[in-house]
């Protein structure tokens, strides 16, 4: 249940915040479409293309939150979806966790509520840590937060901002920490906090290095 909790609070979140993210640049960036007057004609052509792109976002404190970048992109009006190559994001939470994203492709649909990414796609969380300052009000000492390294891992993911899913139809790593595991498919789902991992699953759980083990009992002669 640790390890599905984790995942489930991090997975998504870092994706849909970076389609919201890149969604919004890109409809500001973009140049006003001039109307036509055949509008019988589908237009199976890119109608706006990129090459080369980073976008940056910088919080209050010049700290930068976000970087997305793309050797090239192509949108097309016929499907309206946008088709990023070498897709790559980087993301700092206000508490300093630093997360990325990369695949080879990825493909923003069904008007900018679902990403898939397609070969190579990698999610990471890196490992870190903060101290939490101490609680007046229940009397706590500053204590020091560890979360460790969570990542995806697999060929093809799809993230659905409407419904707060992901999933995957072919094989998928799944590590948190020292903690491994792998299936066919993959189910998640953000609002019940679930995990379905079906096919040829396989876990390795790391033993919790906090706990104790048991002092040894003394032998009477």
């Amino acid at each position: 249940m640790r390890l599905v909790d984790q995942l489930t609070q991090s997975l998504p979140i870092v994706l849909m915040g970076l389609l919201a993210l890149l969604t919004y640049w890109l409809v500001k960036s973009m140049p006003a479409q001039e109307p036509s007057n055949n509008t019988d004609t589908p237009r199976n052509g890119p109608d706006y293309t990129m090459e080369h792109f980073t976008l940056r976002v910088f919080g209050q404190s010049g700290v930068m939150r976000h970087q997305i970048e793309g050797a090239g992109a192509q949108h097309f009006p016929d499907s309206a979806h946008l088709d990023i190559q070498n897709f790559k994001m980087r993301s700092v939470n206000t508490q300093g966790r630093i997360s990325t994203a990369s695949s080879d492709r990825a493909e923003i649909r069904n008007s900018d509520t679902e990403l898939v990414m397609m070969g190579n796609a990698q999610i990471v969380r890196q490992a870190g840590s903060r101290m939490r300052p101490p609680n007046a009000a229940t009397k706590s000492a500053a204590t020091k937060e560890e979360w460790p390294r969570l990542t995806y891992n697999g060929e093809y993911l799809n993230v659905n901002m409407d419904t707060e899913q992901a999933r995957s139809h072919k094989p998928v790593v799944l590590t948190r920490g020292n903690d491994r595991f792998t299936a066919d498919q993959m189910e998640l789902n953000q609002l019940a906090h679930t995990i379905e991992l079906s096919g040829r699953v396989r876990t390795m759980l790391a033993p919790d290095k906090t706990l104790e083990p048991p002092s040894p009992k003394p032998v009477k002669p």
